[in-house]
């Protein structure tokens, strides 16, 4: 078996300088795409854009993180080593791979390198859950826990399925991120992008380059769900209706 050599890889500090040499008003957008309930696994999501205006990002990446594997780092940086890794791939997922190098990072490899394998799972100890339920930290019971209903089978107008419990999806299937104000690039940006970019089957084709579907809130083919979802984000849920015996003269009932 060939020798494991990490000077095989290249950084992804090398690559971002490789970036904003030719990217000086470029912009490295990151952010957490998803953690466990139990604090102990992220999943953080990088958008590289060439010019800051950018209305769309040319590449994307994620990466996944667990606490404590993956060498001493994780045990204090590893949500930072996990933005890390995402910034390397969304770089590799557009030109800056190294021309001589092995695409994966060097911070990619040592995680690789360095981690154990989790203990297989006991089957005996499964528990089977009902398929109708949300997983804990789902989007589905996000909307519901708010109050704004169970929004498990919205769709979208040509019948696909707009949400599950992993996500917001896109007609093409692929997962789609919402961003928030502070995340978009100008007030005009749309609210909502697939992550699958390029592949996108959903989007638009200009002049031969096809650009990620994307939808803005007040679109009237933007699902409701994501709407809500949107409203949840950002920290708004329905208010609570009260009980009769429970309202004073005069007080609204919620």
């Amino acid at each position: 078996m060939a020798k494991f050599d990490i000077n095989s890889y290249e950084t992804v500090e090398d690559r971002l300088k490789k970036f904003w040499a030719d990217n000086p008003n470029g912009r490295v957008q990151t952010y957490i795409n998803k953690i466990s309930e139990d604090g102990e696994m992220v999943v953080v999501g990088c958008d590289i854009y060439k010019d800051i205006e950018d209305e769309y990002p040319v590449s994307t990446g994620f990466a996944q993180e667990y606490k404590g594997q993956g060498g001493f780092a994780n045990s204090e940086a590893w949500l930072e080593n996990c933005e890390t890794s995402a910034i390397g791939r969304a770089l590799a997922n557009w030109k800056y791979q190294g021309s001589d190098k092995a695409r994966p990072s060097q911070e990619e490899m040592k995680k690789v390198s360095s981690s154990k394998p989790l203990p297989k799972e006991n089957k005996a100890e499964v528990k089977s859950t009902d398929s109708t339920e949300a997983s804990a930290s789902s989007p589905i019971k996000e909307i519901a826990d708010a109050g704004y209903g169970n929004r498990r089978q919205d769709k979208h107008p040509g019948g696909e399925l707009a949400i599950d419990d992993t996500g917001l999806l896109c007609p093409c299937g692929s997962k789609v991120k919402y961003y928030k104000g502070i995340e978009k690039a100008k007030a005009t940006s749309p609210d909502f992008r697939c992550t699958a970019m390029g592949q996108c089957t959903a989007g638009d084709t200009v002049d031969g380059k096809v650009f990620a579907k994307s939808w803005w809130m007040d679109n009237k083919a933007t699902p409701e769900s994501w709407k809500d979802y949107a409203a949840v984000a950002n920290g708004m849920k329905m208010p609570e209706i009260k009980s009769m015996d429970d309202i004073d003269n005069d007080a609204a009932p919620f």
